[in-house]
């Protein structure tokens, strides 16, 4: 077994060809890994097991970060508007139709005939309270903080009778049916909630309206959701599927071989020949994620943005993507996304792979080689131990002197509990809202973790961000490409490469992964051969 620190074939050709650019790398040797056996799992082809590399802490789309919680997403709970990933469509969900009344009012009809999970129905009443100050509206609500970077525009949600709701924003919002289409836009039941004995609890046992329903939960180790018999629309195609924790990417995929799993996930592409080779196979690619290491500039050598910018320079963004994913995925052109349409400003040059002036920056900052921590997971994202390896010899490289930590969880990976030089830490931002306000200014504006915890402040950035909510398209292309020049000079974080999930399953479970950390089981999606 290739153990942590040691060098991939693959990697020592590169390291050999070009010593200043050394990867580090992790990738395991699976022939021969251990087995790892669980609970006695159902043996049926439609009680589908996921090994996973962590489990969400709560399961209410406003009680966690995005990656894990949005998994499991739209299976459980629902929109009132529906994305459709294989279209690109905005479809009816919970809501059949939906009109703007005027420039700040939509209003919305409930579909009738939906059930919840525990047996009461759906209707206006639930979207009001789900919106209002007992979960979202309301800075003392459990979801505000995290959801406000979503849904910051709406102002009230009323029912005007039992299925229908009007959605009143403080300013005009082109992207308000975006917003209801998105993970922060799914609406639980509201009797359960009610009748919760508090959000902690609430986060384990959450109601909704989609195909699954919550079956059991063991915190850490499980989570089972089975099919909802009283589904409104077209029924579960698996009977159940259960997330199980596997941090380790060797007995993921040694599992899989064995059979004690059906799925796998975070998966990297110097094992696609060891799992194919096995007679299964490979799903997944690049998804609407950019991998993120944000700065904490109350650390003193971060103060200084020479020294954040050094740190970015020294990255060889293209060969992280080269070794470690096979080039299976892409650099970003800025912090910015594609998908972004007319929105994504296609000249705008983004930070490039130049240690020679991160040195320059370096000696100008008067850096003294004080220590900066860099705190990681046990592969939370795809190739996470490797590409952190990889980074530290970077940075090392131009004379920076970065600490690796391997903690546990977010809140470890943060520093909760630190008042300040918290250093950085591996990150990733999705771009919600297909546009900039559902990803850099979400991230980095005055809502953000970042800002409201302390760790950078720029005024400037904020002035372009809050121009973004304007109609005019030159203006908001304008106010884009300043929070773009703003991310590279005096940057609150930099960017690695457009982030991927990989997946290997068994060949009798069609399946399509989605262009976000969802993994959708629904029909239409889901099927299985015999």
């Amino acid at each position: 077994m290739v153990r942590h620190g040691e060098i991939t074939t693959n990697q020592r050709r590169v390291t050999n060809h070009r010593w200043h650019r050394k990867v580090a790398g992790c990738a395991i040797a699976l022939m021969g890994a251990a087995t790892v056996t669980g609970a006695a799992w159902a043996d049926d082809q439609n009680d589908i097991v996921v090994a996973v590399t962590q489990l969400t802490a709560h399961l209410d789309p406003m009680g966690a970060n995005a990656n894990v919680n949005e998994r499991i997403s739209e299976n459980v709970v629902e929109n009132l508007i529906r994305f459709d990933f294989e279209t690109a469509e905005m479809k009816p969900g919970l809501a059949t139709s939906w009109r703007m009344v005027d420039d700040v009012t939509m209003e919305l009809q409930i579909r009738e005939g939906v059930t919840c999970h525990n047996g009461e129905e759906f209707n206006a009443e639930d979207v009001a309270y789900m919106f209002g100050p007992a979960r979202y509206n309301g800075e003392d609500a459990p979801g505000f903080a995290l959801a406000k970077q979503f849904l910051g525009t709406i102002e009230s949600v009323d029912a005007v009778d039992s299925h229908r709701v009007r959605i009143k924003t403080k300013l005009p919002d082109a992207l308000l049916v975006n917003r209801l289409a998105g993970w922060m836009g799914q609406v639980p039941c509201a009797d359960a909630y009610k009748d919760a004995a508090s959000w902690e609890a609430w986060g384990q046992a959450v109601v909704g309206t989609g195909p699954y329903k919550i079956a059991e939960v063991r915190a850490g180790e499980f989570q089972r959701f089975e099919a909802f018999d009283g589904y409104w629309g077209e029924k579960a195609p698996a009977a159940s599927f259960t997330l199980k924790v596997v941090p380790e990417m060797a007995a993921r995929v040694a599992g899989l071989i064995s059979g004690d799993f059906d799925f796998i996930s975070e998966i990297t592409p110097d094992q696609f020949k060891t799992i194919e080779k096995a007679g299964f196979e490979i799903a997944g690619g690049a998804t609407r994620n950019v991998r993120m290491i944000p700065f904490d500039t109350r650390h003193s050598a971060l103060r200084d943005p020479r020294v954040r910018r050094a740190m970015s320079l020294a990255i060889d963004r293209d060969l992280l993507v080269e070794t470690l994913f096979g080039g299976r995925t892409e650099v970003p052109n800025g912090l910015q996304m594609k998908s972004f349409g007319a929105m994504h400003i296609d000249d705008f040059k983004g930070a490039k792979y130049d240690p020679e002036t991160a040195r320059k920056l370096l000696e100008q900052a008067g850096y003294d080689g004080e220590e900066i921590s860099y705190r990681y997971r046990q592969d939370y994202y795809t190739g996470e131990v490797a590409s952190s390896q990889a980074l530290q010899q970077m940075w090392k490289d131009v004379g920076l002197n970065v600490k690796l930590e391997l903690v546990e969880n977010t809140q470890q990976v943060v520093g909760e509990g630190t008042d300040d030089g918290r250093g950085t830490f591996n990150w990733s931002v999705t771009a919600y809202l297909f546009d900039p306000l559902g990803q850099i200014y979400r991230q980095y504006g005055p809502d953000s973790r970042f800002q409201k915890e302390g760790y950078w402040y720029n005024e400037r950035f904020n002035i372009y961000g809050e121009e973004l909510y304007g109609t005019d398209p030159e203006m908001r292309r304008n106010a884009a490409r300043g929070l773009l020049e703003i991310f590279e000079t005096d940057p609150p974080a930099t960017y690695l490469h457009v982030n991927v999930f990989f997946y290997a399953k068994k060949p009798s479970i069609v399946w399509k992964a989605t262009d976000t950390a969802f993994m959708d089981f629904r029909a239409g999606n889901l099927s299985f051969t015999k």
